[in-house]
């Protein structure tokens, strides 16, 4: 078959899937305006708790699709994602604002009436259909210069200004239902109104895809035809309990999550299929990690089939495993070139969820990283092992592979879409901060993961400040709805500084009474500690850990460590 002979066939595909969603809806327009089955009135109590679920997952929707295309603006700058975020901003707050102000909801500033509850209404879809015709207008690759923030002003006062002229009943807002006839001429022709800018949606993006055949195309017009069908139900409904109203209601509901269905297909899901396509030579090294990960997990499951017999053979295997995750762990005390690291590490079981590491990246520049993987035991282990080998540089051969390390955001980036190509449960996840320290300039650059814990820099002349951190976002599986962004921070430090590193085990124990151990409490004991040394200075936040906790078992795996700045390499 010919490739024009295939599209063609695709075209006459979706055309039947079309036709055959019109007819279906028209049988139930038509079954429900002349025909008594869905003219029920509903108890008022049932009606209201469908109907609020009903608008909870249309404002859920429209909030998802709002947050996932907001935050990709700053990566696609495309005027027409902008515009279908902000729309849907608009239609969730509305939508929001409709259901609260439902006749039999608890009062919403003013007394809930019909009026009040239709006007959000009619706002609500007008804002839809004008928002996604105008987004339409637009090509997907076409950009806008006009930062989204602005949009997102503008759209929130216009939001707020329409709520404040609907709850007080402004004289501006024409009457969309009569308490005796029910739904009014002007709220019908509205509705019209609406189906026909739907309509020419429709038509924009069919005459699009007769030029490029795309099936996100032909789920986006089922979608407005599932619209459709909903606001000619909001024609024919009486009471505003009745199940014609809901029948609408659910409708619309269908309508949101087929076009939030479509949006991130085309805007996540496929961008990040096509990116993929293009590491075929990271994946390739990311599946033979895959592999060994795998063989490994298979030779301990077996393992522990055969240990759940022979317990002290089990507490040996662990044994062994402890000193090989303890064997990837640095030494209390080293050095690279000028800096000194002094460490302490409590492992909270036989095997830790917790990891570190300094190393040498050149001549001038020393990397470290912090992990905390969620969890404990063996799984939080493997995650340790597999992330040591992933961020820990063993032979930098070109210029490029150099200036990659010297890069935290880069190298955070990097290991996050890593982890997301690897097959571990979707529930894992870590939290890290990754720096580098310029040993000529001692300007410290560092960059956080979701990392928790803000690092204490002590000053030598005993100053204590708690660095800023940008949290950035966790290392989890979540690659394929969402690839983040993260931030370097810098700071220049001064010979004889040095800097705290620790995670939420520390400032995190518990005691006897329930209390946390707090960063302000580890914070004052450093200020009071300064004058000793980095070894000194651990040794006291252990004892006073072991103090505050008493009699009571830590929860967490403990580890911490000091990078200091010395005169002079080695």
């Amino acid at each position: 078959m010919t490739k024009e002979n295939k599209m063609n066939l695709n075209i006459y595909k979706s055309n039947l899937k079309i036709i055959s969603v019109i007819f279906i809806y028209i049988i139930v327009i038509m079954v429900v305006r002349f025909s008594g089955f869905f003219n029920i009135a509903l108890d008022k109590s049932l009606f209201l708790v469908l109907h609020t679920v009903l608008e909870i997952l249309s404002v859920l929707v429209s909030f998802t699709i709002f947050l996932a295309l907001y935050n990709i603006y700053d990566f696609t700058s495309s005027i027409r994602n902008v515009i279908f975020a902000n729309t849907f901003f608009m239609v969730g707050f509305l939508d929001i604002m409709h259901l609260l102000s439902y006749s039999g909801m608890p009062m919403f500033f003013t007394e809930n009436l019909p009026q009040k509850a239709t006007a959000f209404w009619i706002f609500a879809r007008m804002t839809m259909a004008l928002g996604v015709l105008s987004a339409l207008f637009f090509k997907r690759e076409t950009k806008s210069i006009i930062s989204k923030r602005y949009i997102l002003l503008a759209n929130t006062i216009v939001t707020i200004v329409l709520g404040y002229l609907v709850i007080y009943d402004s004289v501006l807002i024409p009457r969309f239902f009569d308490e005796i006839n029910g739904l009014t001429s002007t709220k019908i022709i509205l509705e019209y109104f609406i189906i026909f800018l739907i309509i020419s949606s429709i038509y924009i993006i069919k005459k699009r895809n007769e030029e490029e055949f795309l099936e996100l195309n032909i789920n986006m017009i089922i979608a407005l035809i599932v619209a459709i069908a909903s606001e000619l139900i909001f024609t024919m409904y009486i009471n505003v309990h009745d199940s014609i109203n809901l029948l609408g209601h659910v409708l619309k509901a269908i309508a949101y999550f087929m076009i939030f269905k479509v949006l991130f297909v085309e805007n996540i899901k496929k961008p990040y299929i096509e990116v993929s396509e293009m590491r075929e030579e990271l994946n390739m090294h990311v599946n033979n990690l895959e592999e060994e990960v795998k063989e490994k997990a298979e030779e301990m499951d077996v393992t522990n089939y055969k240990l759940k017999h022979i317990n002290n053979r089990m507490l040996k295997e662990l044994d062994a495993a402890k000193q090989i995750q303890m064997a990837l762990i640095p030494k209390q005390h080293e050095r690279y070139l000028n800096i000194d690291f002094h460490s302490k590490y409590v492992p909270w079981g036989k095997l830790s969820g917790d990891s570190y590491k300094y190393f040498k990246i050149d001549e001038n520049h020393v990397g470290m990283f912090l992990i905390d993987v969620s969890g404990h035991g063996v799984s939080s282990a493997m995650l340790t092992i597999f992330a040591d080998r992933v961020l820990t540089p063993f032979d930098l051969e070109t210029e490029d592979d150099k200036e990659f390390y010297l890069d935290p955001k880069e190298v955070l980036k990097d290991f996050y879409q890593v982890f997301n190509e690897s097959n571990f449960p979707d529930e894992t996840h870590m939290v890290m901060l990754y720096g580098v320290i310029n040993v000529e300039t001692n300007e410290f650059t560092y960059s956080s993961a979701g990392h928790n814990c803000n690092p204490i820099y002590i000053k030598e002349n005993g100053e204590i400040n708690i660095l800023s951190l940008e949290q950035g976002f966790p290392i989890c599986k979540l690659g394929n709805i969402f690839v983040p962004e993260y931030t370097n921070e810098v700071i220049q430090l001064d010979k004889g500084d040095r800097i705290l590193f620790f995670t939420d085990g520390v400032i995190e124990e518990s005691n006897e009474n329930d209390e946390l151990y707090s960063l302000e409490r580890l914070e004052k004991l450093v200020k009071n500690k300064y004058y000793l040394n980095s070894k000194g200075i651990i040794r006291k936040i252990c004892d006073d850990l072991d103090e505050f906790r008493g009699e009571t078992e830590s929860e967490d795996d403990i580890t911490m460590f000091i990078m200091q700045i010395n005169e002079s390499r080695d």
